[in-house]
């Protein structure tokens, strides 16, 4: 894999030892440049390193790069940030971990999904169910465009750390 890279320092972005200043940029329009990158970003700190991934052979873009910001919390700045959009395309900000040295489970996402509801189910009754652990900050049932049913699964939003863990100990979570 090729980095095309903007002021790159040492290292690869394999590199066992985790930098916490560093994120994975994923969704990123074929278009996308390291200077675009860095404009981008460069509203939320100082980067000190940019680069976008290209495939060796072809030399275009794989769609994904890695930003370093020199202070930390630039990083928490770009997560506190709801949506992101670079080059016409909605892009996905992350916290980098090497490969070998990632998480058993990162969770940054307040929204779990349960699946197998009843056609009758109704958003009501989701919200309903999950208030027992904690304040629902929002709740959806995902509809077919063609059918205009729900497609049996809805998508909550957790208020409270740790509500997620909770549901997903219980060995039955929602029979509707």
């Amino acid at each position: 894999m090729e980095a095309d890279a903007s002021q790159v320092t040492s290292g690869s972005p394999n590199d066992s030892q985790h930098d916490p200043g560093k994120m994975f940029i994923g969704g990123l329009s074929w278009q996308t440049s390291p200077d675009s990158l860095r404009d981008y970003f460069s509203k939320f700190g100082e980067i000190r390193e940019c680069m976008v991934m290209r495939d060796p052979t072809t030399k275009r873009s794989r769609g994904f790069g890695f930003i370093t910001f020199a202070d930390v919390s630039s990083v928490d700045k770009v997560l506190a940030q709801p949506h992101h959009e670079l080059d016409s395309k909605t892009i996905d900000p992350k916290v980098a971990f090497p490969r070998r040295a990632q998480p058993k489970m990162v969770t940054r996402t307040k929204k779990i999904f349960v699946g197998g509801l009843s056609a009758s189910t109704v958003v009501e009754d989701v919200k309903q169910y999950f208030e027992q652990f904690g304040k629902v900050e929002d709740a959806m049932l995902m509809f077919d465009k063609t059918t205009n049913r729900h497609r049996g699964y809805p998508e909550t939003e957790e208020r409270k750390p740790g509500f997620s863990q909770l549901c997903i100990s219980m060995k039955y979570v929602l029979y509707l």
